[in-house]
């Protein structure tokens, strides 16, 4: 926890360079939203572009730059961060949250697995 703590607030201090969280409306957090979301599915498009997914690139795995890729993936994080601290979700409220959604997610799905073996 401590770790997550200091990536948020690198990053949070860095954001402090654009706006005042504390003077924000919400509509300009909106707004925000908007760019950050954006500029995630931009930077998704560019880990695909290290990745052969496509099925005439499948012999490429070996070739994949896993620096490139780290790269590509943390400008990902960076942004979904961003709207962690635009929405003032702390360190503690998100390993709160997520630790609860994954109960829920393994919950669902071994209920699911239990249903799928009862059918065969």
């Amino acid at each position: 926890m401590k770790t997550l703590k200091k990536i948020y607030n690198e990053q949070k201090e860095f954001q402090l360079n654009f706006f005042d969280l504390e003077k924000m409306t919400t509509e300009k957090k909106v707004e925000w939203s908007k760019e950050f979301i954006l500029s995630i599915h931009r930077e998704l498009g560019e880990v695909l572009e290290n990745l052969p997914w496509k099925p005439h690139k499948k012999s490429n795995y070996k070739k994949i730059n896993h620096e490139e890729l780290s790269v590509e993936l943390i400008d990902c994080f960076k942004y979904l961060l961003n709207l962690f601290i635009l929405w003032d979700i702390s360190p503690d409220e998100f390993a709160k949250v997520f630790f609860e959604k994954s109960k829920i997610v393994k919950k669902k799905y071994a209920e699911r697995n239990k249903n799928n073996a009862n059918q065969k």
